[in-house]
């Protein structure tokens, strides 16, 4: 899983530069969650200290910052939850809550010694590239004001789960109680004797409804389709195998190959009509009827019409004890409007409310649409991605040189970690890094682009295969934008994104010299 030919690249490139007298590039980094902290730890690893990470909140975490619901865990297990050059080996848990991955990630900024390199409360609100100079400028707007910063490379780390999504329903406005999304969480509304409106039944929402529905007088949940949930095998980690896999780096290891590898094998579960995933399929839903389905919760209500992992899987123990509750409602009309004091659905009932809490999700297929990215020739990523966003192995768009995204379209899974993905597009960006210092001089700067035809190509390859996954069948998701087009997973096994990232395919970038008019600011 290590970064090593990209790492070793990147290192060798920046050591030649050192003693010939050459610069080496100055590197913007946008967002300060995990994918943005991996780069600067691979910039630090590499010995290059001019790079800036830009993150608009008030510190690191990213969606482990925001995300503070009650509840609040990661479904993938700790030990491949974290990166394999920066390793936490004291994970108290099988599967982390919130504070613990945001501890970790913060705890990479002072291992590391980010700190001098991080810009918090500052947003980015669009990078233009200048074909004279080779370079990025990013206009920047933070406490002060308006900013610029001046790059050589720009690499995106907003993720895809960063932006709250909030229905555009009737009425929104109006309701008189609290009212906010499960991604801003409002600490100060005391539950306890509160009639809660939960609209969504999400990821996020299966993990804050039980405890919600255990404060609350009564709770209702509004859901447009029920979800594939399964058990959640997750226990507090015993004292000494918590030591042993602090102090023993070979049992460590060994432990998150078998997490890796176990997780991998799931994949067949996500082939479109395949047996595994048939056979999950009825041992779920033949499971839920003989033991969750009741007169307050009828089947369609809880057993999915659409084909297993077509949508995201759900792990969780308490979710279907949260609803077998007599004081939880489950409605599956949808919500027409929001009144002052209630949520009306389309078949004209009224549920009355005190709260109204969205569980809705992000606004997830239209990657970095709210920052103008505009590249050679006056070529904008909004026209880009007009008809559906995709990135040469998720990673580099064509017509945007040295600039590349983190966890970008079409690298996130539905079996396995997203760290391993993102480690393995950093493996892809060190590599062009390397080529950019290796052509960079005292003079001339460098821009690596993907050509036309590679990004064509993988594109083509990529919307081939998603056919051929549980995704494409005929469900409405996340992963899927409003034309059909599955943007956001990537649809064949984790060793194939392993391989197909090993090397950089000089075919497949083009170098070339820039003539710099001033130096990096």
């Amino acid at each position: 899983m290590a970064l090593d030919i990209g790492h070793r690249a990147f290192e060798r490139e920046v050591r030649r530069a050192r003693v010939e007298g050459r610069p080496t590039p100055a590197v913007a980094i946008v967002g300060g969650g995990l994918s943005g902290l991996a780069t600067a730890i691979q910039l630090v690893r590499a010995g290059v200290r001019s790079f800036t990470i830009l993150e608009q909140s008030d510190g690191v975490g990213g969606t482990w910052r925001d995300n503070v619901y009650p509840g609040a865990a990661c479904d993938v297990p700790s030990h491949l939850y974290s990166f394999s050059f920066a390793p936490k080996t004291d994970w108290s848990r099988r599967f982390a809550e919130q504070p613990e991955i945001l501890d970790y990630a913060e705890d990479l900024v002072r291992r590391h010694n980010l700190t001098p390199h991080l810009r918090t409360g500052t947003t980015v609100t669009s990078a233009r590239f200048d074909e004279s100079t080779g370079r990025w400028r990013l206009d920047l707007v933070d406490a002060a004001g308006p900013a610029t910063l001046v790059a050589d490379t720009l690499v995106f780390a907003c993720g895809q789960l960063n932006r709250p999504h909030v229905p555009d329903v009737a009425g929104v406005d109006s309701f008189a109680g609290p009212s906010w999304h499960s991604a801003r969480w409002n600490h100060s509304v005391d539950l306890e004797g509160k009639r809660v409106a939960v609209v969504g039944t999400g990821a996020s929402a299966i993990q804050f409804v039980p405890p919600v529905a255990a404060a609350a007088a009564s709770t209702t949940v509004f859901q447009r389709s029920p979800s594939y949930v399964g058990p959640k095998k997750d226990h507090p980690y015993q004292r000494t195998t918590r030591q042993a896999l602090r102090r023993f780096g070979p049992l460590r290891t060994a432990y998150r190959w078998w997490i890796y590898w176990t997780l991998e094998l799931r994949w067949v579960t996500f082939r479109r009509d395949s047996w595994a995933g048939r056979k999950v399929q009825d041992m779920f839903r033949n499971g839920i009827r003989d033991d969750v389905v009741n007169d307050r919760l009828p089947e369609h209500a809880v057993v999915p019409d659409y084909p297993v992992g077509c949508k995201r899987i759900l792990i969780s123990n308490d979710w279907y004890p949260a609803l077998l509750r007599p004081d939880v409602t489950v409605v599956d009309s949808p919500v027409a409007r929001v009144e002052p004091d209630a949520v009306v659905t389309a078949d004209g009932a009224r549920h009355p409310a005190d709260v109204l809490i969205w569980g809705t999700g992000f606004v997830t297929t239209a990657f970095l649409s709210h920052i103008e990215v505009v590249g050679v020739r006056g070529r904008t990523l909004a026209a880009s991605w007009r008809e559906g966003a995709h990135a040469y192995l998720g990673t580099a768009v064509a017509g945007f040189p040295n600039c590349y995204v983190l966890y970008g379209p079409n690298t996130n899974l539905g079996h396995n970690s997203i760290l391993f993905m993102v480690e393995r597009q950093l493996n892809l960006v060190l590599q062009a890094l390397a080529a950019q210092t290796r052509t960079m001089t005292g003079t001339a700067g460098a821009a690596v682009v993907v050509r036309d035809g590679a990004y064509l190509r993988d594109d083509r390859r990529t919307q081939r295969l998603m056919g051929r996954t549980a995704w494409a069948g005929n469900c409405t998701s996340w992963y899927k934008d409003t034309a059909g087009r599955i943007t956001n997973n990537w649809p064949s096994w984790t060793v194939s994104f392993w391989r197909d990232t090993l090397r950089l395919r000089s075919g497949d970038f083009q170098v070339t010299a820039t003539a710099p008019e001033s130096s990096p600011e």
